[in-house]
């Protein structure tokens, strides 16, 4: 009996040592594993910082292109304001010259001024309505490259 329970306590102490062994082993596997996922982890992380500023730095550079565009079409507004002027003049000029046989003339030039007004606001509506949507259209083209 005594045998018996020498032999249970030796094969008890050679499984606990081997099993304490095993779980030494498995703490060292799970270490390296810790490291190894951080380390990725880590140079994951910088790899996407540097896509991010990428992707910052394009949007800020389709922002000023953009800018620059919508500069460029309120400086088409000046020639517009310009042709508004000049149509202006015209119209004033005709009103203060004395009228005698030509005023059914004045009248249709009058009105031909007119229409020539509207439609320069209309085209500098149309110019700039354009204008924006291909701006913005090549602002999201920029960005999401």
């Amino acid at each position: 009996m005594r045998d018996k329970i020498i032999a249970v306590v030796a094969l008890t102490a050679a499984f606990l040592g081997g099993y304490q062994f095993a779980a030494a082993l498995y703490g060292e596997d799970i270490a390296e594993l810790r490291a190894d996922y951080a380390t990725r982890a880590q140079s994951l992380e910088v790899k996407y910082r540097e896509k991010e500023r990428g992707y910052a730095q394009s949007l800020v550079d389709a922002w000023e292109v953009r800018d620059a565009a919508l500069a460029r079409a309120d400086d088409l507004g000046a020639d517009l304001e310009r042709v508004r002027k000049q149509a202006a003049d015209a119209k004033r000029r005709l009103s203060a010259a004395a009228g005698g046989t030509c005023n059914a003339e004045r009248e249709q030039l009058a009105r031909c001024t007119d229409l020539v007004e509207r439609g320069a606001d209309l085209v500098r509506r149309g110019v700039e309505l354009s204008q924006r949507i291909a701006i913005d259209k090549d602002a999201v083209v920029r960005m999401t490259k």
